[in-house]
């Protein structure tokens, strides 16, 4: 099996694009003489020449603004920002003109632009901050955010396919990580998964956890020992896309479980998640045994990288919310799992 991480799953299909469609160019921060500032890039500057992947100067406004008038133009435009932060150093060309020119012009314009945004770890307050609901928010714009090698270069391939302008959300914990869920690991060939289908990870019977990015892995995690510690399964469903986004596969799940939580790391106020929980609500509320919780990020600035694990969600906060707001009847497992050391979380894989 190939040993294919996340940034290989990126990188095979802009590879494959970037020699089979000319009008492709890539630039942004730190593209080409390191591999990209992630190590996603690595190999490329030896097979492209400068004017198709180059570095740009450090200035998002004008990475994206030139990016979006490249594609207008007839182009395809895949440009990065090296950190989702500085989203706000591009907030009107990304929520204005990014977003809003096909519709400004009646469809008769195109703006295949993909915009990579990676979601920085262990840096604190202005270099981890998940943004996807923010942007998200946004219409006009397509929101991915896959969380597996396979994921990401399905999406990565049906983002640079697309004539509409994709964010495309990373992160940076997740670039080492490989594949799990398929037996074979990521395939050699090229291939493509459509935007807006979530995708059932871990089947389960009592309880819906639904991810959106690197949360899949404490959720997996809590599916795991929650199972091991009451004999409770929790049905793992990694959302991979935001926007679009079909609640079918959510709803079926629902039906069977009664429950659903929701996780990402996202600040919880005003989070996608929260628009989820509201949705699922309202198309699944004759299934649901409980209302939908939300576990996000506090309501406050990320921390430093000593802090961060009690900030961003772990398994033990879904394990605890599950006993306690779910199953009360477990809740001695909560108390329990409060009380662990961090050895004994790591014994567990929490």
């Amino acid at each position: 099996m190939r040993a294919i991480t996340l940034r290989d799953g990126l990188f095979e299909p802009i590879m494959h694009h970037m020699m089979h469609d000319e009008r492709l160019i890539a630039y942004g921060e730190e593209c080409r003489e390191w591999g990209g500032a992630f190590g996603v890039y690595r190999g490329l500057a030896d097979l492209l020449p400068h004017h198709r992947l180059f570095i740009s100067p450090i200035s998002e406004a004008s990475i994206v603004a030139t990016a979006v008038g490249y594609a207008l133009e007839g182009g395809r435009s895949l440009v990065e920002l090296m950190y989702a932060d500085f989203i706000g150093r591009a907030g009107d060309e990304i929520f204005n003109q990014m977003a809003k020119w096909q519709s400004m012009s009646g469809g008769t314009l195109n703006v295949p632009l993909v915009l990579r945004c990676s979601v920085g770890s262990k840096y604190g307050a202005q270099h981890s901050q998940d943004w996807s609901s923010l942007v998200a928010h946004v219409p006009g714009l397509k929101v991915l955010y896959p969380a597996t090698p396979y994921d990401a270069k399905g999406l990565m391939a049906s983002a640079l396919l697309s004539n509409d302008p994709v964010v495309f959300f990373e992160s940076q914990r997740l670039y080492d990580v490989t594949e799990i869920w398929h037996d074979d690991g990521v395939p050699e060939e090229y291939y493509s998964i459509a935007m807006g289908e979530p995708c059932v990870k871990k089947q389960g019977n009592d309880v819906t956890i639904l991810s959106i990015g690197p949360s899949l892995f404490p959720a997996l995690a809590a599916a795991i020992e929650l199972e091991s510690l009451t004999g409770l399964t929790a049905e793992v469903i990694d959302a991979r896309s935001l926007v679009p986004f079909d609640y079918s596969l959510v709803l079926q799940s629902i039906k069977k479980t009664g429950r659903i939580m929701i996780v990402s790391e996202s600040c919880e106020r005003s989070s996608f998640s929260m628009t989820l929980a509201a949705n699922l609500t309202r198309f699944g509320f004759e299934s649901l045994k409980a209302p939908p919780r939300v576990l996000g990020a506090p309501n406050w600035i990320v921390p430093g990288a000593e802090m961060e694990s009690t900030y961003f969600p772990q398994a033990q906060d879904i394990i605890s919310i599950i006993t306690t707001e779910f199953y009360p009847v477990h809740s001695g497992v909560a108390s329990s799992i409060r009380n662990w050391d961090d050895q004994a979380l790591a014994r567990r894989g929490l």
